[in-house]
C-alpha cells in the first residue's frame, strides 16, 4: 500500500499519523457496493467506543501501519478540518496546515503528499 511505502520512508524524520474519523459508508446510511463485496457491514457508531472498535477493523483490514488516532464521537477533528472523506494533510514545524490534499477517492493523491511532505521537510 501506498501510504505505507511513505510512512516506512519518512517515519524516522517526520510524525505520520492516521486520524480515524467516522465510517464513510456505515449500513444504517450511505451504503456503497464495494463495502457490501468486501463484507463491510458497520453501522455508524454512537459512541467513543465503537468508533474505536470500527477503526480498528480499518486498521487491520487495510494493513496500516502508521498510528492511528481516533476522533471522538462528537467529530470535533472532522470539523475542524473537513477531512471527511480520505483527505491527507501536512503539518509544518510550527503547527500551520502545509498542504492539503483534495477530498478522497478521487482527490485522494499519496504521491502529491509525498511530494508536500517533502517541500516542508526541507523549508
Amino acid at each position: 500500500m501506498r501510504l505505507n511505502e511513505i510512512y516506512n520512508r519518512h517515519r524516522d524524520r517526520i510524525h505520520v499519523l492516521c486520524i480515524y474519523v467516522r465510517e464513510a459508508h456505515p449500513h444504517d446510511g450511505w451504503r456503497v457496493p464495494e463495502n457490501l463485496e468486501a463484507g463491510i457491514h458497520y453501522n455508524e457508531p454512537v459512541t467513543d467506543g465503537e468508533r474505536t472498535e470500527v477503526a480498528h477493523v480499518c486498521q487491520l483490514k487495510l494493513d496500516l501501519r502508521m498510528p492511528m488516532l481516533i476522533d471522538r464521537i462528537d467529530n470535533e477533528v472532522e470539523d475542524s478540518y473537513i477531512s471527511m472523506p480520505m483527505r491527507l494533510f501536512v503539518v509544518d514545524r510550527k503547527g500551520y496546515i502545509a498542504y492539503t490534499g483534495g477530498r478522497g477517492p478521487f482527490g485522494f493523491d499519496p504521491d502529491e503528499w509525498e511530494s508536500a511532505i517533502d517541500a516542508s521537510a526541507a523549508s
